[in-house]
């Protein structure tokens, strides 16, 4: 058995004994078993979410919770990055401009926080 198959394996033993769900529906991209675990459909293959959308209304929801989850990404790697910067820096403007710019990234990151629990407690409510 291939490595790659093995560890596969392994995820899906680990899945399932920590409670996950095996489901009848397949992954659209690779065909393995989805699994349900906490809430959420996982492909434990590609080791993606999957989200079921069942008409146009479902694939905007989805597409706006993919684009807010991806925002608080790139955000939070913006933030780590300012901060490799601030550590190096020696200028007092530099640092300046640098304190100025992850002012402006935290407070991004609080709205897109917001955006996406505002839009995760609609979604319960629905």
């Amino acid at each position: 058995m291939a490595s790659d198959e093995k560890e596969y394996m392994q995820r899906m033993a680990d899945a399932l004994r920590s409670g996950a769900k095996m489901l009848a529906d397949h992954c659209p991209v690779c065909n393995s078993p989805l699994f349900e675990i906490k809430g959420q459909i996982w492909c434990l293959r590609c080791n993606k979410r999957v989200i079921k959308v069942r008409g146009e209304e479902d694939i905007e929801e989805a597409l706006t919770a993919i684009t807010l989850s991806e925002a608080i990404k790139v955000l939070t790697t913006k933030i780590e990055e300012v901060i490799l910067l601030l550590k190096r820096s020696g200028d007092v403007e530099e640092t300046r401009k640098l304190t100025e710019a992850m002012s402006r990234i935290l407070e991004a990151l609080e709205k897109a926080l917001k955006l996406k629990q505002a839009f995760t407690e609609k979604q319960v409510e629905e």
